[in-house]
C-alpha cells in the first residue's frame, strides 16, 4: 500500500466550506524553519535591548559571558520552538481550544503523521467511511473502542460526520504546490512561549551586571599631598600612608616564638623621591630586642611599600605601629603571657647575674 505525502482536511459546517487546510512534511519544515529564525531574532533583539539598557545605566557585565549565555539561551529556545512548531505541523487537531484547526464537541487529533505515514483518529459519535484500495471502511463499525487510528492510504478519501461538522479528508501520493503554513496564529504563539527563558536570562544579565567604573580624571591624578605642605605636615601624612600598609608587616612574626607575638612599634627610615618612589630603607629602631629578629624581615617587606608624590624628594623616619600578627596562638593568650614573663624573668637574672659578677672583678 502506497503512503501519502499529503493530506487535505476541508471542513464543512451544515454543507458550507469553513476552512481548508493541507498537510505535508514540506509544510512540516517550514513551520519548525519559520519558529526558529522567529526565536532566533527575538533573542538577538531582547539581548541587544537589554545590554543597551545595562549600558545607559552604566552597568557593565563581562562580554564573552554575557553573549555565549544570549547565543545558548537563544540555541535552545529556537529549537525548542522549532520542534512545537514541526509537531503541531503535522498534525490536524478539533476541539474546544482556540489553537484547534476545527471546532468539535470532542477534543481530538484528527489527523496526523507517524513513521507509517498518515493516520486518522476517530472516536464514538463519528460517523462515515474510509474509501481506500480496498472496500469502504464504515466508521460506525468501529463504536466498540473509545478512540480508533486508521491508516490513509496514498489515494483515500475519508468522510467523517460529527454533529453539524463534517471532515472531508483526502490524500496524495504527490505533494503538489507550495509548502502549506501553519493555521494563522499559531506560529505566533509558539514563538510567545520561548520569551520566558529570554525574560529568565535578561534577569541573570541584570543581576550580574556591576557599576561601570568611573574615568579618572585631573583630580584624581593629583598627589593626596599638597604642594605647598609643610615638611612636618608632610611627615604626618606620610605616616598615616606608612600606617595602612603596616599590616603586610604580621607576616614578619608568624615564625618566632610565642614571646615575639606581641605588638610594638618600628621607626622606618624611608629616603623617598618627588615621586613617592623609594630609593633606600632601613629600620632606624624597634621595641623588639635581639631574640626577635625582625629587622631584615621587615625591610624587605617595607620595600614594597608606596606613596604619594611629594612637594620635593626627602628623607624621614616614620613611627609605625605594629600589631599582633593575624595568626592565632596556639596555646591561648593566657600561655602567651606566662612565657612572656618567663622570658623577662630569664633576662633579668642574666643582667643581674653580670652585674654581680662585674663586681666581683
Amino acid at each position: 500500500m502506497q503512503h501519502a505525502e499529503s493530506i487535505e482536511v476541508a471542513n464543512l459546517m451544515g454543507g458550507a466550506l469553513v476552512s481548508v487546510r493541507r498537510l505535508s512534511r514540506r509544510g512540516e519544515r517550514r513551520a519548525a524553519a519559520a519558529a526558529f529564525g522567529l526565536s532566533l531574532a527575538l533573542a538577538a533583539v531582547l539581548g541587544a535591548v537589554v545590554g543597551l539598557g545595562l549600558m545607559a545605566a552604566h552597568r557593565v557585565v563581562y562580554g564573552p559571558a554575557f553573549v555565549g549565555l544570549w547565543i545558548a539561551v537563544g540555541l535552545g529556545a529556537s529549537a525548542l520552538a522549532a520542534s512545537r512548531a514541526s509537531a503541531r505541523a503535522r498534525a490536524y487537531c478539533v476541539g474546544t481550544s482556540i489553537e484547534d484547526d476545527a471546532f468539535s464537541a470532542i477534543p481530538l487529533t484528527l489527523v496526523h503523521r507517524s513513521r507509517e505515514g498518515y493516520r486518522i483518529r476517530v472516536a464514538r459519535g463519528f460517523t462515515g467511511r474510509l474509501q481506500g484500495e480496498r472496500a469502504p471502511l464504515i466508521v460506525e463499525s468501529l463504536a466498540g473502542e473509545p478512540v480508533a487510528e486508521l491508516p490513509m492510504p496514498g489515494e483515500g478519501r475519508a468522510e467523517l460526520a460529527i454533529g453539524a461538522a463534517t471532515f472531508v479528508i483526502s490524500s496524495s501520493v504527490d505533494d503538489r504546490g507550495p509548502a502549506p503554513p501553519l493555521p494563522s496564529g499559531v506560529l505566533r504563539r509558539l514563538v510567545r512561549r520561548a520569551l520566558v527563558p529570554f525574560e529568565l536570562t535578561a534577569v541573570a544579565s541584570v543581576l550580574c551586571a556591576v557599576p561601570m567604573g568611573a574615568q579618572i580624571g585631573e583630580a584624581d591624578m593629583r598627589s593626596a599631598i599638597p604642594a605647598h605642605a609643610t615638611p612636618w605636615e608632610i611627615e604626618k601624612l606620610l605616616r598615616a600612608e606608612a600606617q595602612t600598609q603596616a599590616h603586610a608587616l604580621h607576616q614578619c612574626f608568624d615564625v618566632l616564638p610565642i614571646s615575639c607575638q606581641r605588638p610594638g612599634y618600628v621607626g622606618v627610615g624611608l629616603s623617598l623621591s618627588r615621586e613617592g618612589e623609594i630609593r633606600s630603607h632601613w629600620i632606624a629602631r624597634s621595641t623588639y630586642g635581639n631574640e626577635c629578629a625582625v629587622s631584615e624581615c621587615l625591610s624587605d617587606v617595607v620595600s614594597t611599600w608606596f606613596f604619594e608624590p611629594l612637594p620635593e624628594s626627602m628623607k624621614v623616619i616614620l613611627p609605625v605601629q605594629i600589631l599582633r600578627t593575624d595568626k592565632p596562638l596556639p596555646y591561648g593568650p593566657a600561655r602567651a603571657a606566662e612565657d612572656k614573663q618567663r622570658s623577662e624573668a630569664r633576662a633579668q637574672r642574666v643582667e643581674s647575674g653580670q652585674t654581680t659578677r662585674t663586681g666581683i672583678d
